[in-house]
C-alpha cells in the first residue's frame, strides 16, 4: 500500500473586492486553497468546502486538511469568504463562494475532483456559522443540499447557532471549557444538538486548564491558531483525531457502516480527553 502524498494548491483568488467602498468589486470574491492525496488514483469522489474562522486565512488549516484527505478520495477546500477582512460571518459571501466552486469544480480544482463529487460543507467559528446560515433550511442562498456538515466550533451573532437548523449529517467539534470568549452551548455543542439527522457525531475535547498559552483553545483547528489564541503543540494531537473522525464521517455518508465504538476507538491514547456523542444522544458539557 502506497504512503500518502498530500499536495496543496497554494492560495488562489476569485473575483476582487474593489476599492475601500466596494467600488469595482467583482463577485463572487473569495480566496481558497485545496488539498488532496496524489497517491489516491483518479479524481476524488468527495469535496469538502470549509470556511475559515475570524481573522484566519485560507492557508491556515493545513494540518486538519491533510489529515482529512490522507489515503482518501477526497479534496479539502479551505475558503476565505471575505479576503482582507477579519469578519467571516456573511452567509451570503459563503453561499456565493460555495456555489461558484460547485458550478466550476474543474476550473477551480483541476482534475483533482470529479464534476459529480459528493459535496460536504462546513467551517470554523464565524465561518462555520456562515455556512450553517447559508443552507436552504435557514433561508440561505446555497444552491444545493450538502451531503454533510463539518462544524468546527461554529459561533454566530445574535441568537446564533442555536436558532438555526441542520438537516444533513453532521460532524461537530467543541469543548468542555470556555476559551476565546466562546460560550459552549452557542458553538459546537449547539451545532450537534440542532442537527435533526440521526447520522451525527460530536468530538468534544476536554480542554483542561493547564496555564495560559498551554490550553487547547477554540482556534486549535488552525495549525497556528489565530492572532488571539495560538494553537500550541500541546493540542496538536486533536487535529489527528479530527482527521480520523472526518474519514469515518465521510465514509458513513458514502454508505459505510460506522458505529459509536469506531469513533471512540479513533480517539486512541487520548480517549480520556475526548467525549463522544453520537446518534440520538444529546450533547452536554
Amino acid at each position: 500500500m502506497s504512503s500518502s502524498n498530500i499536495v496543496k494548491s497554494g492560495s488562489q483568488t476569485v473575483g476582487s473586492g474593489g476599492s475601500l467602498f466596494g467600488i469595482g468589486a467583482k463577485k463572487p470574491h473569495y480566496q481558497y486553497e485545496y488539498y488532496h492525496d496524489s497517491s489516491v488514483k483518479g479524481s476524488a469522489s468527495v469535496v469538502i468546502l470549509f470556511v475559515v474562522g475570524t481573522a484566519v486565512s485560507c492557508t491556515a488549516y493545513s494540518d486538519l486538511a491533510a489529515n482529512c484527505v490522507s489515503g482518501q478520495s477526497t479534496v479539502w477546500v479551505t475558503v476565505d469568504n471575505n479576503p482582507g477582512n477579519i469578519v467571516k460571518l456573511s452567509a451570503e459571501d459563503t453561499a456565493e463562494a460555495f456555489n461558484d466552486i460547485k458550478a466550476n469544480i474543474t476550473e477551480r480544482l483541476g482534475d483533482t475532483a470529479s464534476s459529480t463529487a459528493t459535496i460536504l460543507i462546513g467551517g470554523h467559528s464565524a465561518g462555520g456559522f456562515s455556512a450553517i446560515a447559508a443552507m436552504q433550511e435557514n433561508g440561505g442562498d446555497l444552491s444545493f443540499k450538502p451531503a454533510g456538515f463539518i462544524a468546527a466550533d461554529p459561533l454566530g451573532r445574535g441568537a446564533g447557532v442555536p436558532a438555526l437548523k441542520i438537516e444533513c449529517p453532521t460532524f461537530a467539534m467543541g469543548f468542555t471549557i470556555k476559551t476565546c470568549a466562546v460560550t459552549l452551548d452557542q458553538a459546537g455543542l449547539a451545532a450537534y444538538n440542532i442537527t435533526s439527522n440521526s447520522n451525527r457525531v460530536m468530538m468534544q475535547m476536554r480542554n483542561l486548564r493547564s496555564g495560559f498559552g498551554k490550553e487547547i483553545t477554540h482556534c486549535i483547528f488552525a495549525s497556528d491558531g489565530c492572532p488571539g489564541c495560538a494553537a500550541n503543540e500541546a493540542g496538536a494531537w486533536t487535529r489527528s483525531v479530527m482527521g480520523k473522525f472526518c474519514i469515518l464521517f465521510v465514509g458513513s455518508i458514502q454508505g459505510e457502516k460506522t458505529t459509536r465504538a469506531q469513533y471512540v476507538e479513533a480517539t486512541g491514547e487520548n480517549s480520556d480527553l475526548v467525549n463522544v456523542f453520537y446518534g440520538n444522544e444529546t450533547a452536554t458539557v
